[in-house]
């Protein structure tokens, strides 16, 4: 399955758009394990981008709402190592 978004007429920054692009995989990740009638045994999501790794793994600092909100929802549905 696949999924394409375009950018937004406001501005958005890269690492904006690239946690945004992150959230979208791991929601397209529940949608799929939720219709296929297969059991799924590893779940692998990879992304580029150093900053959107940085803000998952980053348990001490404070972000500002927008990253809050999609870090923590990507944080719900998945484990560090995925």
């Amino acid at each position: 399955m696949g999924k394409a978004r375009v950018n937004p007429l406001k501005s958005v920054s890269v690492p904006r758009l690239e946690l945004t692009a992150a959230l979208g995989s791991t929601k397209i990740n529940d949608l799929v394990k939720c219709e296929l009638e297969y059991n799924i045994k590893k779940e692998v999501f990879w992304t580029e981008s150093q900053i959107t790794l940085g803000y998952i793994g980053n348990d001490s600092k404070r972000f500002h709402v927008y990253v809050a909100n999609r870090v923590a929802q990507i944080r719900s549905t998945t484990k560090k190592q995925q």
